[in-house]
């Protein structure tokens, strides 16, 4: 950002390495939690227990894979990898565009509820 942004919002500048610092934390996590599921759906995939695999267990295939001792398994490999990264960012992106996309709707029948003793003498119903 240059200097014109920052003098337009008062305090951006001292918000921005907090903002910085907490999007590259989010980030790793996400990264983290991708690596994880890859190994997780990589196990599945070779049926073995999936809940051995740790952080660990796609990168060791992928070794294994660079290194010849796995020729077969590159598809197994892209796959879990994908898989591994749509769910890690694509569900809470998903989870957050859902709660942003219904926060500002209305029903779509309305909301349906008993009237109270006195909305119904206001309509003079009594």
């Amino acid at each position: 950002m240059d200097d014109e942004q920052f003098r337009a919002a008062p305090g951006a500048r001292e918000w921005f390495p907090a903002v910085t610092l907490a999007a590259l934390i989010l980030f790793v996590a996400g990264l983290a939690a991708a690596l994880w599921l890859a190994s997780f759906y990589l196990y599945a995939s070779l049926r073995v227990n999936p809940f051995h695999a740790g952080l660990h267990g796609w990168l060791d295939a992928v070794l294994a894979w660079h290194d010849g001792r796995m020729p077969k398994e590159g598809r197994r490999l892209i796959g879990s990898a994908l898989f591994g990264l749509l769910v890690a960012f694509g569900g809470p992106g998903l989870g957050l565009y859902t709660l942003w996309e219904r926060s500002g709707r209305r029903r779509l029948y309305g909301s349906a509820r008993f009237a109270s003793d006195a909305e119904i003498r206001e309509a003079g119903l009594l």
